[in-house]
């Protein structure tokens, strides 16, 4: 299957669909009943609208993936983050956001990740960029965005402030610029609920019910469980360790980037302790760093192993979505 994926022609990203369709059609029949959590005023918008499941909901859901997995693919290509280009970046990402059951269906995390996806785009467009007045502003206003979906994104400010400190001299106006850009949206939003005098609304329901210190009790213990936190828990460790292969044979301009990339983690692990009612839902945050890495350490393998290991991660996928039904 990974064949179809190392080519250098982003159009190939349409095979996504086939591959999301192959790790996703369970949740057109699943019993699993989803209720979403953390979500901001805007999602509580589009679920008003979509709901939160029902068919129409799977298919935003599988369109947003496909977005998002073409948009990994243009970031890791246009960046060159790659040693060679191909298709893996996006294909992994797909992969870590169908990873486990929780993460099947249109969740806050999920549609926060595409606006979180355009502002990474933008942080990467400032390097030697004399005139980026505009990107860096666009990438606070578009994490503002993200964040009225799902409040942790609000955090992914210290990933914004760390692209600017590492790819170019920290500059107190192009900060003030990112956290205008930022709080823009929640100042329209919060003007908006004022208007018809429902601002104490906008407060709760976007920032009061979103914050706690914590709060894990949404998470039921069981040997799943277990599981789904070993497979982050896992790749992130893999993430981490191999940081020197990532940087290997990179000119100066991509080891600026593929530091931002760690600053993701870095920010999605500050976040969590402060979220309220976390859920698996949270890991979702780390599948843009995680799908860009595995889809470079998956290019370096020989093509059998790279088949045999992939096909082991699908088999994987499948099995925590439908063993519990069996039991």
């Amino acid at each position: 299957m990974l064949t179809f994926f190392r080519t250098n022609q982003v159009f190939y990203s349409v095979m996504l669909i086939v591959y999301i369709l192959l790790l996703r059609f369970s949740v057109f029949t699943a019993p699993f009943q989803w209720e979403p959590s953390g979500q901001g005023v805007l999602s509580d918008l589009l679920y008003g609208w979509v709901g939160s499941q029902g068919f129409m909901a799977h298919i935003i859901a599988i369109v947003l993936l496909v977005a998002q997995g073409y948009l990994v693919n243009v970031i890791a290509i246009n960046n060159r983050l790659s040693n060679e280009i191909n298709l893996l970046p996006g294909l992994f990402y797909v992969w870590f956001c169908c990873a486990i059951p929780d993460f099947l269906y249109l969740s806050p995390v999920l549609v926060g990740n595409t606006f979180f996806l355009i502002a990474l785009n933008e942080i990467f467009g400032i390097y030697k960029n004399s005139a980026c007045a505009d990107k860096i502003f666009n990438a606070g206003l578009w994490l503002g965005v993200a964040s009225l979906f799902y409040f942790p994104f609000v955090f992914f400010l210290l990933v914004l402030v760390a692209g600017l400190s590492i790819l170019r001299a920290f500059n107190l106006q192009e900060f003030l610029m990112a956290v205008v850009g930022m709080f823009l949206p929640y100042f329209f939003a919060g003007m908006l609920f004022f208007w018809f005098n429902k601002f104490v609304f906008f407060y709760e329901n976007q920032i009061s019910r979103n914050f706690d210190f914590f709060n894990f009790s949404q998470i039921v213990f069981t040997w799943d469980t277990w599981v789904k936190l070993a497979i982050f828990v896992i790749a992130t460790i893999f993430v981490l360790l191999n940081n020197n292969f990532f940087f290997a044979k990179k000119n100066i301009q991509v080891q600026k980037k593929i530091d931002i990339l760690y600053w993701v983690l870095i920010a999605a692990a500050i976040s969590l302790p402060f979220q309220a009612n976390v859920t698996f839902e949270h890991f979702l945050l780390l599948a843009p760093t995680l799908g860009i890495f595995f889809g470079l350490t998956f290019t370096s393998l020989k093509p059998q192993w790279a088949e045999a290991i992939h096909f082991l991660m699908v088999v994987l996928v499948l099995a925590l979505q439908f063993v519990p039904w069996l039991l």
